[in-house]
């Protein structure tokens, strides 16, 4: 039971191992750098074989061809006849100089004493079956071996020029037979050419036994090589990898550098990273609901709780009265679940549904809803025309939820305007915007109440923000952020000029079009 139990506790191990070996072999690297060798190794090969392939139909070709160039020497120096009077014949009076050769013997004796063979070459001549002379080359291998001489007179043909490979004795000979004969000679002569192809066969093949030794090195470097320069091209894969695998719930921050944006690789680690980026706010969202649901909605329960405990059911105007408060609570829960809904919807994608957008008809369609929020001064200014492309139902919700805050922070009678124009944009906005264009719409609502204090100015963009002043004005603190992501999700950015006791004026500034998806995928990455 021990052994046994020891056993499968070593498994694991062994089993660790073999994964991280296997996963080693199977990453991208080692696939790149398996087909990078097998590339060149199958290129060197081909190179190669093909090389000496064709070095060896070149080698048969040269031969052939010597052997065609001698018998058309052979041919001139019959019908041209003796080049000078100086020449010599074994026997009997010499030819006539410039008339042709009358004597086979003579012909073929001047010949072999007037032509130098090959370095792999011997010649031989063969008069009535019997080797008369023979010139031997450089290479010494013998063409009067009677088994050889019996192969030439086996192929020899009458009036023609017969070549053949005969192999004896180790070697490999390419013999060129070439009938001579002559009409005023009635004897039968052949001339040998004899080639040692084997030997210019085994220099080749030296060649390449030398060229897949060298291949083999080359090989090895060029798999060094690879094996640096696919590491550098696929390291950021692995480090993708690698941050994609301490990637948790509780640790969203891995980001991948990236070394070259150009590159195709450069590319999937900034979208990558922009994936991280959007599933980093989502948890975050997702958390920041929780909290924010869990801690807004405790007081309301609360308060839920406690009249229902304290209420005298005996009592019917107790109870109405309780009725109405629970009532009016779950409406204020209402109100704020769903503004932080809206906040949790504001990183989506599709938060957005942009469209052409009249300027003008836009404003003069959303004024016409602001006087139900208030007695107040009401007025339209800027003449903005033109077209926009924005989502017309997100900047409604953005600006009445502005000129909303402007009635709950004026009296009756202050002046609440609504505005547009087109501008070029500050360069701090186009620095919060990363836009490539100045043209921006700019969108406004001003009002002449009590303004807000230097101090809360930066507070209440924030969820649930509120000014010192504004903390006994009813609402969830969530309008303001609410219209700061919906001036996000154009690619646009929130402004605030504001004087205590003169009023103040929240612009939007927006683009003249907002970012696409992958326009926002390569300003995360580029924050990164």
């Amino acid at each position: 039971m021990t052994r046994q139990y020891a056993g499968r506790m070593a498994a694991p191990g062994w089993l660790t191992r073999w994964t991280t070996v296997r996963a080693g072999l199977q990453s991208v690297r080692a696939r790149v750098l398996a087909a990078t060798i097998i590339c060149m190794a199958l290129t060197l090969t081909l190179v190669g074989g093909v090389t000496h392939y064709l070095r060896l139909l070149d080698l048969d070709e040269q031969i052939q061809g010597d052997i065609e160039q001698e018998v058309s020497q052979l041919q001139r120096l019959a019908e041209r006849g003796p080049l000078g009077p100086e020449t010599t014949v074994p026997e009997g009076p010499g030819p006539v100089e410039g008339e042709p050769f009358q004597d086979v013997d003579q012909l073929l004796y001047t010949y072999m004493t007037t032509t130098v063979p090959g370095e792999y070459e011997n010649f031989m001549v063969i008069l009535d079956g019997q080797p008369a002379y023979e010139y031997l080359g450089e290479s010494r291998f013998q063409l009067d071996h009677p088994e050889r001489i019996r192969a030439v007179q086996d192929r020899a043909q009458a009036r023609q020029t017969v070549i053949f490979d005969h192999q004896m004795d180790g070697e490999n000979l390419r013999l060129g037979v070439i009938d001579v004969s002559l009409p005023t000679d009635d004897r039968t002569a052949y001339l040998v050419i004899g080639t040692d192809r084997g030997a210019q066969r085994e220099l080749i093949y030296e060649s390449l036994w030398r060229y897949l030794g060298i291949s083999a090195v080359m090989l090895v470097l060029g798999s060094l090589i690879a094996f640096f320069l696919v590491g550098r091209v696929t390291a950021p894969i692995t480090r993708l990898r690698e941050a994609a695998q301490k990637i948790t719930v509780d640790d969203l921050t891995q980001r991948v550098p990236v070394a070259q944006e150009d590159s195709d690789v450069g590319q999937l680690a900034r979208h990558f990273n922009y994936m991280l980026d959007r599933i980093e706010d989502g948890f975050d969202q997702q958390r920041q609901f929780l909290d924010d649901a869990a801690h807004e909605l405790r007081t309301p329960l609360t308060i839920l709780h406690g009249n229902l405990e304290l209420m005298d059911a005996d009592d019917p105007g107790d109870v109405e009265e309780t009725r109405a408060m629970l009532l009016d609570e779950i409406e204020r829960m209402n109100r704020l679940v769903e503004d932080l809904l809206l906040l949790a919807k504001s990183q989506r994608a599709d938060f957005i549904r942009a469209e052409s957008v009249n300027v003008w008809e836009f404003l003069e369609a959303t004024m016409e809803r602001l006087p139900a929020l208030g007695q107040r001064d009401w007025r339209l200014e800027g003449a903005a025309g033109g077209r926009a492309v924005a989502d017309r139902q997100r900047l409604t919700q953005a600006v009445v939820q502005l000129a909303a805050n402007a009635v709950k922070f004026s009296q009756e009678g202050d002046v609440i305007a609504l505005g547009a124009a087109w501008s070029a944009a500050p360069d701090d906005v186009l620095a919060a915007t990363g836009a490539t264009s100045r043209r921006f719409l700019e969108l406004w609502v001003r009002d002449t109440g009590m303004g807000i204090k230097p101090e809360d100015q930066k507070r209440i963009f924030e969820r649930f923000g509120r000014a010192e002043a504004g903390r006994s004005v009813e609402g969830s603190g969530l309008g303001l952020a609410i219209v700061t992501a919906i001036a996000e999700g154009h690619g646009g950015v929130v402004r605030l000029r504001s004087h205590p006791g003169r009023g103040s004026t929240f612009t939007l500034w927006l683009p003249e079009r907002p970012p696409s998806e992958s326009d926002r995928a390569v300003a995360g990455s580029a924050e990164n």
